[in-house]
C-alpha cells in the first residue's frame, strides 16, 4: 500500500483544517509518486487508499531526555507521567508520552503532546477513510549529523531544529520578525555547530543576501530548498510514533472496504455448511424415528399384549432370554452356562501351568476372576483364549491377577 506523508501546521495555526498543505505520496519502496501543496478534501481520495504518516508540528512535540530507572519497558511506560511530570506545565494525564529508542548515553527520549489535538487529527482523517495513521514529530523530519544540526523554516513561517539524534525544537514566528531575527535566533539555538537550514524556493533568495551581510553567518549557515526526499530520508529512522499512545481505536482502523467481500464469502460458506449439516441432522433424525417404530412395531406384533417400557430392542431380548429359561434353555450369559462352560475349559488345561483360581464372581453378565499369580505369559494366555473360543466365550484382561470371561454374542 502506498504511503502519504502531510505536513501539519501548529495547532495555534489558523489554517487548520481549511487550508493548504505539503504532502508526498510514496510507494512501498519510498519512491515518491507525487509531491506538492493541496487542501484535505482534494487528498481525501488519496487518504483512503493509503496508509497517513503525520509530520506533526515540532511546536506541538516536546523532546524530553530522560534517565531512565533500571526497569523494563511495560513497566518503565506506566511509570512515565511519574517522571516527567515535574517538567510539564500541564497535567501529564492529558498528554501523550511516547519513549524513543535507546541510545548509547543510556538516556532516552520522551515525546510529549497534548493528547487532544492528536486525537482531532486522528479523528478527521478517519473520518476522510484513512485505515491507519503515524505521528512523527517533525524534528524527526530533518537530516542530522555529528558535524551539523539542521533547521527547516515552513511555509507558516515555524522553525523546526533537530540538534541531536532524538533531539529537536520549534519555534512559532511572530509575524512580521524580519529574517536576521530568525537567523539569529538559529545560531543561538545551534551553539557552536554548523547549520544546514532548509528554506521554501521563495525565500532562499532573501536569506542569501542576509547571508552575505554576515560573514559570521556565512561561514556556519548553509541554506537549501526543503526538500521532501531528504525528509522521507530522515523520517525512515524515526522511532517515535505519537499516535502508538493513543487508544488502538485511534490509531488503526480495521479497512472493511477490503475485508467485505471475502467476510461476505465466509459467511455464505458457512450459512451452506450449517444447512447441510442441519438437513444431514433431520434426515438421520427421520431414519431413527422410522427404524424405531419399525422395531416398535414388530414387538407388538411378536408380544401383543404388553406395553414398552424400556428400548423395544432391549425389552425383546430380554423376553426372549426369559422364554428360553422357561422353556428350560439358559441364556448365552447365563450365570449357570457360563460357569459350566469355562469349568469345563479350565479344568482341560494343564493345571500345573496355570496361576491359581482364588474366586468368581458373576457380575454385569460376565464371570470376574481373581487369579493368585500371572496369566500374562504369551502362550498360557493364547493356549486359554483358543479353548474358551470353542465354547463361544472371550477372555478380557482387567489387570495382572483380575480377568473377565463373557460370552462373544
Amino acid at each position: 500500500m502506498n504511503t502519504l506523508y502531510l505536513r501539519i501546521p501548529s495547532r495555534h495555526s489558523s489554517t487548520w483544517p481549511h487550508g493548504v498543505f505539503s504532502y508526498a505520496a510514496c510507494r512501498e519502496d519510498g519512491s515518491i509518486i507525487r509531491e506538492g501543496r493541496a487542501t484535505l478534501s482534494e487528498l481525501a481520495a488519496t487518504v483512503a487508499r493509503a496508509n497517513v504518516v503525520l509530520l506533526i508540528a515540532a511546536t506541538d512535540v516536546t523532546l524530553l531526555e530522560l534517565n531512565t530507572p533500571p526497569m523494563s519497558e511495560a513497566k518503565l511506560k506506566m511509570a512515565l507521567p511519574n517522571l516527567v511530570e515535574d517538567q510539564l506545565m500541564c497535567d501529564a494525564r492529558e498528554c501523550v508520552l511516547n519513549l524513543g529508542a535507546k541510545v548509547d548515553s543510556g538516556s532516552r527520549t520522551v515525546a510529549v503532546a497534548q493528547r487532544e489535538w492528536l486525537q482531532k487529527l486522528s479523528a478527521h482523517f478517519f473520518a476522510l477513510g484513512a485505515s491507519q495513521i503515524r505521528a512523527i514529530p517533525a524534528q524527526f523530519g530533518l537530516p542530522w549529523s555529528k558535524d551539523q544540526c539542521s533547521a527547516e523554516l515552513d511555509d507558516d513561517a515555524s522553525l523546526t531544529m533537530r540538534t541531536g539524534v532524538q533531539a529537536g525544537i520549534g519555534i512559532l514566528q511572530q509575524t512580521g520578525q524580519s529574517v536576521d531575527d530568525l537567523l539569529t535566533a538559529v545560531t543561538m539555538l545551534a551553539g557552536s555547530s554548523a547549520i544546514g537550514l532548509a528554506l521554501p524556493s521563495g525565500q532562499i533568495q532573501q536569506y542569501k543576501h542576509a547571508l552575505e551581510s554576515n560573514p559570521t553567518w556565512l561561514d556556519r549557515i548553509t541554506v537549501s530548498e526543503t526538500s521532501w526526499t531528504a525528509t522521507l530520508a530522515a523520517v525512515q529512522t524515526a522511532s517515535i510514533n505519537l499516535m502508538a499512545g493513543l487508544h488502538g481505536n485511534q490509531s488503526s482502523q480495521i479497512e472493511w472496504q477490503v475485508w467485505r467481500w471475502p467476510v461476505i464469502l465466509a459467511a455464505l460458506v458457512m450459512l451452506v455448511n450449517v444447512a447441510a449439516l442441519n438437513y444431514d441432522y433431520w434426515n438421520l433424525k427421520r431414519e431413527a424415528a422410522a427404524l424405531k417404530q419399525n422395531m416398535l412395531q414388530t414387538y407388538r406384533t411378536s408380544f401383543p399384549k404388553e406395553t414398552v417400557v424400556v428400548y423395544p430392542l432391549e425389552q425383546m431380548r430380554k423376553n426372549l432370554d426369559l422364554a428360553r429359561r422357561n422353556s428350560g434353555q439358559p441364556a448365552p450369559d447365563d450365570f449357570t452356562l457360563l460357569l459350566s462352560q469355562f469349568g469345563s475349559v479350565w479344568s482341560s488345561m494343564n493345571a500345573a501351568s496355570l496361576p491359581k483360581l482364588v474366586s468368581v464372581e458373576y457380575k454385569d453378565k460376565a464371570l470376574v476372576l481373581q487369579l493368585k499369580g500371572d496369566l500374562g505369559q504369551q502362550d498360557m494366555q493364547k493356549n486359554l483364549q483358543t479353548a474358551l473360543d470353542s465354547k463361544g466365550l472371550v477372555l478380557k484382561k482387567i489387570n495382572a491377577e483380575v480377568w473377565q470371561v463373557r460370552n462373544a454374542r
